[in-house]
């Protein structure tokens, strides 16, 4: 880790090295108090990443917020002239929107911009409000502990965004052990997963040509073969963003919600009380935790200085979402939860170029989830407090969510 100390004659801080955090099962478990030392000790810090890359961590939210949108900060891997390794992707992933910078980015984003619209979403919600209560129902028909990971996090998503792209309900049996090695921490497991999803995502576009229809990797094939606005590569970097976007991220956010909720009982019975805060308390939820802890790294396309400390062109940076979200400096009482809190802004979404074209389809799936969560199950109780996250330096995720149902209202 490392601290700013005064520069003499040019007036600019310089980076000093201290104690070399440790990104272990016990940042997995609860990554604030990390951060907490970090904003502290200074704005950016030279880290050794769990894949074991050498990168600059930004911790405090304006310079969060201020990189995010900083073109000088690429996507590219082009750019990369500091030895950053992170993970070997497969060559149909090498130019996918995650990595490509404006103009071609701009190109890529139009298109998938347009699976998003807010028209097309908002049509989805009678759909998400079916499948989380049949879930719900399924829950109530169990006795004892139920897995609110297995049970309402992970299905939900799976469901929708496997809908949204047209993949048959028999073919998604397999997706969540690729996302597994994919996100995680091993970049061994992390390659194999991007090969196994590339290779399904293939089988799925072959399907849709021979069976077309009015969902999105169809709309892909239409644009790749007709128009030929797309290459074949790019057609599964697409289908691959908008799987690993809508699944990971949504089943971060349902199960880090409800559990910031069993452990607030005040903020809980405040919803049920008044439900029409649930789209403030959404995005309090993702302030508080985010589902993207640590940004996909980004490369300096020149020297920069950021928060005051020089970061030399070609070096990694990574923007940590998570640590912004608790910065004193930015949000009063960071460490509690305020669902009518005036500064609602946060940047769990990203912000700039790279915003999240998912993140209404998120806001309304998490909206729908923890509404009928609190409503039909008032007693539920945590199971056990010796929770497990999914170790990951990018996604913070629970393993499993063991709850205690209680009685259901109204029975």
């Amino acid at each position: 880790m490392t601290e700013t100390r005064p520069a003499p004659a040019d007036g600019c801080p310089v980076a000093h090295r201290t104690t070399e955090p440790v990104f272990d099962e016990a940042y997995f478990a609860d990554p604030y108090p990390l951060y907490d030392q970090l904003r502290t000790a200074g704005p950016a810090h030279r880290v050794t990443a769990p894949d074991g890359s050498a990168v600059w961590l930004v911790t405090r939210y304006a310079d969060v917020r201020q990189g995010l949108a900083d073109q000088r900060l690429a996507r590219h891997p082009k750019y990369n002239k500091g030895g950053y390794s992170g993970i070997p992707l497969p060559e149909d992933l090498r130019v996918i929107l995650a990595t490509t910078d404006p103009p071609h980015h701009t190109r890529l984003r139009s298109l998938i911009n347009a699976a998003f619209t807010r028209r097309r979403v908002e049509s989805l919600r009678p759909r998400v409000d079916e499948v989380v209560d049949r879930l719900l129902d399924a829950m109530a028909d169990t006795d004892g502990t139920v897995d609110l990971v297995a049970a309402l996090a992970a299905p939900l998503p799976i469901t929708i965004i496997c809908d949204l792209l047209g993949i048959p309900e028999d073919e998604r049996g397999a997706f969540r052990a690729y996302t597994d090695g994919i996100v995680g921490t091993d970049p061994a497991g992390a390659a194999q997963g991007c090969q196994d999803m590339v290779a399904f995502l293939k089988r799925m576009i072959a399907l849709k040509r021979t069976e077309p229809d009015d969902a999105l990797i169809t709309g892909l094939i239409d644009a790749r073969d007709q128009d030929d606005r797309l290459t074949e590569s790019e057609m599964v970097g697409m289908a691959f963003m908008i799987l690993i976007g809508g699944y990971d991220t949504t089943l971060s956010m349902i199960s880090s919600g409800a559990l910031a909720l069993l452990r607030d009982p005040e903020r809980a019975a405040q919803l049920r009380a008044y439900p029409g805060l649930m789209p403030a308390a959404v995005e309090e939820l993702l302030r508080f935790e985010a589902p993207v802890q640590n940004a996909i790294r980004r490369f300096a396309t020149e020297d920069l200085v950021i928060g005051g400390v020089p970061i030399e062109a070609g070096s990694a940076v990574v923007l940590s979402i998570g640590s912004a979200g608790r910065d004193p400096e930015q949000y009063a009482c960071p460490g509690r939860m305020d669902f009518e809190r005036d500064d609602t802004t946060h940047v769990s979404f990203g912000f700039g170029p790279h915003f999240c074209p998912g993140a209404q389809l998120g806001r309304m799936e998490v909206g729908a989830s923890l509404r009928q969560l609190l409503i039909r199950f008032p007693e539920m109780t945590l199971a056990d407090e010796a929770l497990r996250y999914r170790p990951g330096f990018t996604f913070r995720e629970l393993s499993t969510l063991p709850v205690v149902l209680g009685k259901q209202a109204g029975r």
